[in-house]
């Protein structure tokens, strides 16, 4: 064994910013986390971010000072850089009247919030998203961590506030409506768009689309749901008929599309919702698409078994 190891090649320049690529890598996770604990959800992406709001932020300058300082002062520094963006007074100087109609139950990425002690009541839904609550703020929507609930009045409080608003961006008249399918109807299934970041998260008030866009649809199997991206929900309602598994797999498809390619994404699966029950029925392993079904599901779809 030879006494001295080679060492790693060094990691080339990322054609973005003035960085190496491993660099660059390590920035964007910092920035995306740190606006994350300030409450904020962002896409990174090469060489800029944008928030909910539309906003984007270039990172080359903050790049650049991250190339001049040691790579432990990079968490300060994007915190310093993070805080002289946000305002922490727009959500603190709110008073319960004005949260009264701003707070909105809402559907988020997983990974957008690594650590698990600031929303550690949050929701899970399957793997991908969490329901938490957030604020519709004039130019942009802020989460605050679950403290800033209890005192307040508690979560639980809250949460009912943050679901009636939801319900009411499903009743909306700014909610665009369509039915998907192929000739002749076949495997058709319900899509939901709308310029408000919750439309995507009124998939947790499914029942008021089904009842809104379908009066009369009997959905005592359940639906299939899904949530590409922030504006915009997905469903077929399960009648037991083959054509419900021939929509799966129509739904499932034009799901993954959505996730890829709009800003804003949350989730490529589906979930079975029945009731307040949701259960993840596909997943996506190893760059493939499976879905998992059981007697219970493949019933509702209309097929013999899983």
């Amino acid at each position: 064994m030879g006494l001295f190891r080679r060492s790693a090649p060094p990691s080339p320049p990322d054609p973005h910013l003035p960085l190496t690529l491993a660099q660059a890598a390590k920035l964007r996770d910092l920035v995306r986390t740190t606006f994350a604990e300030a409450g904020l959800e962002v896409v990174v992406h090469a060489d800029h971010m944008e928030d909910d709001g539309g906003r984007t932020l270039g990172l080359w300058n903050l790049a650049a000072l991250c190339n001049d300082a040691p790579e432990r002062e990079w968490p300060d520094l994007v915190r310093r850089h993070v805080t002289a963006l946000v305002d922490p007074e727009d959500i603190e100087s709110l008073t319960d009247d004005d949260l009264l109609g701003s707070v909105h139950l809402r559907l988020v990425e997983r990974a957008g919030f690594p650590d698990p002690s600031w929303h550690p009541q949050a929701v899970a839904v399957g793997a991908d998203l969490l329901a938490i609550l957030s604020v519709d703020l004039p130019e942009t929507v802020s989460t605050p961590r679950e403290d800033y609930w209890d005192e307040r009045g508690g979560l639980a409080r809250w949460r009912l506030t943050g679901r009636a608003n939801l319900v009411a961006v499903a009743l909306s008249d700014e909610l665009e409506h369509r039915r998907v399918g192929t000739d002749g109807g076949a495997g058709a299934f319900d899509v939901v768009t709308g310029d408000s970041f919750f439309t995507g998260s009124t998939a947790l008030v499914a029942d008021h689309l089904v009842r809104r866009f379908s009066p009369g649809t009997d959905f005592s199997l359940g639906l299939l749901v899904g949530v590409p991206f922030r504006h915009q929900v997905v469903w077929r309602v399960l009648d037991g008929t083959p054509d419900s598994a021939l929509a799966m797999e129509n739904l499932f498809r034009f799901t993954m599309v959505g996730f890829s390619d709009a800003p804003g994404p949350l989730s490529p699966n589906l979930f079975w919702v029945c009731g307040d029950e949701w259960r993840q029925v596909t997943r996506i392993a190893d760059d493939k698409a499976h879905v998992e079904v059981d007697e219970e599901l493949a019933r509702a779809l209309g097929i013999s078994g899983p």
